[in-house]
C-alpha cells in the first residue's frame, strides 16, 4: 500500500510539473494591463496578432533550433481563457518552444514588477525592447521565459524548456523571438 501510494504521490508531482511546462509560467506573469503608454520607444512596431501563431516562427528556423518545422497550437490546460501558445517540440520530446503574442500587455509591466523575477534582464532582441523574465533561474529550471515588445500594447511571449540544462534555455528563447519578429507584419 505505501509503494502504490508513494508511485501515486510521484504522479501527480510529475503531472504538475508538466502542466506547468505547459504554459503555467505565463499565469506567474504580471496581469494584462489596459492599453497605456509605457515610456519604453519601439521604432519598428510589429503586430503579432495579425498572423497565425504557428506561422510565427519559420519552418527553416525551428529546424535550426532542432524543433519540429510546424509548430501545434494549445490550449492552456490552467486556464482555458489564456490566450493559446502555439508549441513546437523537438523530435525526442526533450525541448520544447511556445510562442504566445499577449495583446493588451506591455513592456513596462514587466519593469514595473522586475522585484518578483529571481531572473530579470533587461534585452534588447531583433531591435525590439525585451525583457528575460523568471521566478527561478533558468540554468538550474530548464525553462527561460523572454518576451518582447512588438508594439505599444503587445508583447510576444518565448518560453522555451529544456530537458538537459546544460543547453541554454534562454538562448532557445532569444533565437527563436530573432527569428520570428522579421516576419511579422508592421503594426497599422
Amino acid at each position: 500500500m505505501v509503494k502504490r501510494s508513494a508511485i501515486l504521490c510521484a504522479g501527480a508531482a510529475f503531472l504538475g510539473s508538466a502542466l506547468t511546462a505547459c504554459g503555467g509560467e505565463q499565469g506567474d506573469a504580471p496581469a494584462p494591463e489596459t492599453h497605456q503608454p509605457s515610456g519604453v520607444t519601439i521604432s519598428a512596431p510589429k503586430d503579432a496578432m495579425a498572423t497565425d501563431r504557428c506561422s510565427l516562427l519559420p519552418a527553416a528556423a525551428a529546424t535550426e533550433l532542432g524543433l519540429a518545422p510546424q509548430g501545434q497550437e494549445q490550449a492552456d490546460p490552467l486556464d482555458p481563457e489564456a490566450p493559446s501558445p502555439c508549441v513546437w517540440n523537438s523530435e525526442d520530446g526533450r525541448n520544447r518552444l511556445s510562442l504566445t503574442p499577449l495583446d493588451g500587455r506591455s513592456i513596462q509591466a514587466y519593469h514595473d514588477n522586475k522585484s518578483k523575477y529571481v531572473d530579470f534582464q533587461e534585452l534588447s532582441v531583433a531591435g525590439h525592447p525585451s525583457v528575460r523574465a523568471n521566478q527561478g533561474d533558468p540554468k538550474q529550471d530548464g525553462a527561460c521565459d523572454i518576451f518582447l515588445a512588438t508594439k505599444e500594447g503587445q508583447v510576444l511571449s518565448a518560453q522555451a524548456h529544456v530537458m538537459d540544462t546544460s543547453q541554454d534555455a534562454c538562448g532557445l528563447a532569444q533565437k527563436a523571438l530573432e527569428a520570428a519578429v522579421p516576419t511579422l507584419p508592421a503594426s497599422k
